[in-house]
């Protein structure tokens, strides 16, 4: 088994299911796994959540979005708290991206 196929089946099984959307664009259900993050200060005495979240290829390799990546300036919805992704990784196996590491705070 491939570590693209051991990544998909791990998400698929121990990840939950999030919302991605991206201005012009519907909104995408995908599988992701939170990995813990910490919080930020705001400075006005607020925080926010700052976290890592993997997601696998399968839903955005079959949505219609023209970009079929994950980008900065989407925004995901986890437990129904929108959050904004700051940065979006491949992770390859070979020449394969076979995950998306987000960086999302919110």
């Amino acid at each position: 088994m491939s570590v693209y196929e051991t990544a998909a089946r791990f998400i698929e099984e121990h990840g939950e299911t999030m919302v991605l959307s991206r201005s012009g664009e519907t909104g995408l259900a995908v599988k992701g796994k939170r990995i813990a993050g910490n919080t930020e200060d705001l400075g006005n005495g607020s925080v926010q959540a700052v976290f890592r979240v993997k997601i696998g290829t399968d839903e955005l390799t079959s949505s219609a979005w023209s970009t079929k990546s994950p980008k900065r300036g989407d925004k995901l919805l986890v437990d129904g708290r929108a959050r904004a992704v700051r940065d979006a990784f491949p992770l390859k196996d070979g020449d394969t991206v076979a995950l998306y590491e987000l960086e999302v705070a919110g």
